[in-house]
């Protein structure tokens, strides 16, 4: 909006404010004071012609910038078949790539082909931006020995920069092959020939390969070129130098990926405050808080074995079979035992333990302010894991467990997908804790024909 137009804007809402009190003073003064009248209205009309000319010039300010109503909708009726024909092209390049007469090679860039590139997203997350990972098309000796050296960096925003030798051997690991499988052998049926140049053959277009010639690639999620997925993929050359130089070239391209990815924002869901007052919803209310901070122990072990974005599509393109659930036997000692993960035993303390069974004995799912009428059920099961009898200290735990405006279930949710996810990735873990969105029956995602009870 241009200078003139503001102050014709001002002057127009002045105008019409002014004219009102001119008709209202008019009809409330009468005779006595008609010179004050006459004054508002007056004024009033005064600017009433700015503020027509106002609402003209911006109703048809293209009118007047095409060159008058002639060449405007001459203007307008060519964009239209400009569309049309667009839309047609479109269409016909689409249509002609779904019957395979165009190969993906040969459909128009839908991206600059310069610092933004089409990749097919084999071996990149399309879940994961934070991940930049290095490139190369010829070997570097400077950033490759800086890399080696650094094998683990974290940034702001808990962006990662993956180096894919080290993340290669690292998910040669035994430890990592049986978290992301639990029902393996923790061995690869074949080697894993992934190198820092691996990334090129997921180009839609081969020949941008001669364009990445060694720099860092941030993901910011698919897209649709006529028909065809792409993953958009932006490309930030590095420079060599030393460590110094070659850090802040990644802090700065760190702080650009997120800017672009973002559009600037940490992106954060407002939760309640826990100092809030508390209602027969505040359990409900902090469950998603309580879920995701997880205690220390159980976050440090998940941090060193679970892999994250192109670790992920790297594991499942090299895994022989995908990923798959274990019955969950409940033995008569109360014992949880998932058979078909090696026999694996997740241990939890009793009071866990108990609220666990009693969410997996109601597939339907608990809201928690209807907790209370489970007191009951729950001690019954408690009663079982504590043949010794329940004291006062572990009836008032129960109490607590089953108040919706305690925190106490949300802490111990916390635990028990804690113990799940300790063992294996949250991706075959979310079967077996207890969880459920904000409102919603809380309750174990595992079809119930997997559960066997002894």
């Amino acid at each position: 909006m241009s200078t003139w137009q503001i102050i014709a804007l001002i002057y127009g809402i002045i105008s019409i404010i002014t004219f009102l009190l001119g008709v209202c003073a008019f009809f409330y003064y009468g005779l006595k004071e008609k010179r004050w009248s006459w004054m508002f209205l007056l004024v009033g009309v005064f600017f009433v012609p700015i503020m027509i000319f106002y609402i003209l010039s911006e109703c048809h300010i293209d009118l007047w910038k095409d060159g008058g109503p002639i060449r405007h909708y001459r203007k307008k009726r060519e964009k239209k078949l400009k569309d049309r024909l667009e839309k047609e092209e479109y269409n016909r390049i689409r249509s002609a790539y779904e019957r395979g007469e165009l190969r993906r090679d040969e459909l128009p860039r839908a991206l600059d082909g310069k610092s933004h590139f089409e990749v097919y997203g084999k071996l990149l997350s399309g879940d994961e931006w934070r991940d930049l990972v290095y490139i190369e098309n010829e070997y570097n000796n400077v950033l490759n020995d800086f890399f080696r050296r650094h094998p683990v960096i974290h940034l702001e925003y808990d962006i990662h920069v993956i180096y894919l030798p080290v993340c290669v051997k690292g998910l040669t690991n035994e430890d990592v092959l049986r978290y992301w499988d639990p029902g393996s052998d923790g061995r690869l049926e074949k080697p894993v020939g992934i190198d820092t140049s691996s990334l090129l053959d997921d180009l839609c277009y081969p020949e941008d390969a001669t364009k990445l010639c060694h720099g860092l690639i941030s993901c910011f999620g698919w897209s649709e070129n006529h028909g065809a997925k792409y993953f958009h993929t932006t490309y930030y050359p590095l420079t060599e130098g030393d460590d110094d130089f070659i850090m802040w070239q990644i802090e700065y391209y760190a702080r650009a990926a997120f800017r672009r990815n973002t559009g600037g924002f940490n992106k954060t869901i407002k939760r309640p405050s826990k100092d809030a007052p508390h209602t027969e919803n505040f359990a409900d209310e902090q469950f998603e808080r309580e879920i995701e901070e997880l205690v220390d122990e159980i976050r440090e072990r998940v941090e060193k074995l679970e892999q994250r974005g192109i670790s992920r599509k790297i594991l499942m393109e090299f895994l022989a079979e995908e990923q798959k659930l274990s019955r969950l036997v409940i033995t008569k000692d109360l014992c949880i035992i998932l058979p078909d993960y090696n026999d694996m035993e997740i241990k939890m303390e009793p009071l866990n333990k108990a609220i666990y069974l009693l969410f997996l004995k109601h597939p339907e799912g608990i809201i928690f302010k209807h907790l209370p009428d489970f007191r009951k059920e729950l001690a019954d099961i408690y009663q079982k894991i504590k043949p010794m009898g329940l004291n006062d200290r572990a009836l008032r735990s129960i109490d607590d467990v089953t108040d919706p405006y305690s925190n106490s279930i949300n802490e111990k949710c916390a635990r028990i997908r804690g113990s799940f996810i300790s063992q294996f990735d949250d991706n075959i873990a979310k079967h077996y804790y207890i969880y459920g969105l904000r409102g919603e029956p809380k309750k174990i995602d595992l079809p119930r024909d997997l559960v066997v009870w002894e």
